[in-house]
């Protein structure tokens, strides 16, 4: 099996109105300019992985719009737009709408379906979806009807207790996830080589993997010793006001 590959990434900048994002403790305070400066660190990473990037302005409108994975699945030469659970969240798609439609085929997640890119990992012919608060059974029933004739094969995964699938597990290629279970089956992932992050690793578990290099949050050493035994390409980045507003690195890019 092979790693995940890309040509370009969609990302966007961080709005002055982050620290209102929606996130599980408003009380912690988030460093705006750390935060920008996190996100241009990030996207240089994106750049010595060989991505072109697609820049989208920042609008203060959507505090969380920076996340901007969960507005767009893309599988194959095939783009589906999200359908938000989150109100405040709705309006970030159409700014990913048109640049999407420059590279694929668009589609859109009929109602009354919601989802979320988050909830979405796709390793080679398989799609992983997780059913959370934020993406339902009839968004994933529409998401198979969408891809099924492209060869896919779309997998519900029952989530407990996480925000997104991939807060728990992320493929980094050539066989390997990287995972902590307790919150959903883990035999859903039985034919991948399972890397468990050591417990106080938990963050860690969501890992950015593109090119043959994989982008893991600084500053968890018994997870990165564990990828790294297994010969992955690692590059670390510190995520510290992107975890303040619930988000991990693959929250920040379309890879394309």
């Amino acid at each position: 099996m092979s790693g995940p590959t890309g040509r370009r990434a969609i990302v966007r900048g961080v709005p002055s109105t982050y620290e209102q994002c929606i996130r599980t403790n408003k009380d912690v305070p988030i460093d705006i300019d750390l935060a920008r400066r996190q996100h241009a660190a990030y996207c240089n990473a994106l750049r010595d992985a060989g991505l072109r990037l697609v820049s989208i302005e920042p609008d203060d409108r959507y505090p969380d719009c920076c996340f901007v994975e969960d507005t767009a699945i893309v599988v194959g030469e095939r783009a589906i737009i999200s359908r938000m659970a989150s109100e405040s969240r709705k309006g970030e798609i159409e700014g990913v709408r048109e640049i999407l439609r420059l590279f694929k085929l668009v589609h859109d997640v009929r109602p009354p379906g919601t989802i979320d890119g988050g909830d979405v990992q796709v390793i080679d012919n398989k799609i992983f979806i997780g059913v959370s608060e934020r993406t339902s059974t009839e968004a994933i029933i529409h998401v198979e009807e969408l891809v099924s004739d492209a060869g896919y094969e779309v997998v519900p995964v029952e989530l407990s207790g996480i925000l997104h699938l991939k807060s728990a597990v992320t493929y980094l290629g050539n066989g390997c996830v990287v995972m902590y279970s307790g919150h959903f089956d883990k035999r859903l992932f039985a034919e991948y080589k399972q890397i468990h992050v050591p417990k106080g690793d938990e963050y860690a578990a969501n890992c950015l993997a593109v090119n043959g290099k994989v982008l893991m949050s600084k500053g968890f050493p018994g997870t990165r010793n564990l990828i790294k035994g297994e010969g992955f390409d690692l590059m670390e980045l510190e995520t510290t006001e992107f975890r303040k507003g619930d988000g991990s690195l693959t929250c920040l890019s379309i890879i394309l």
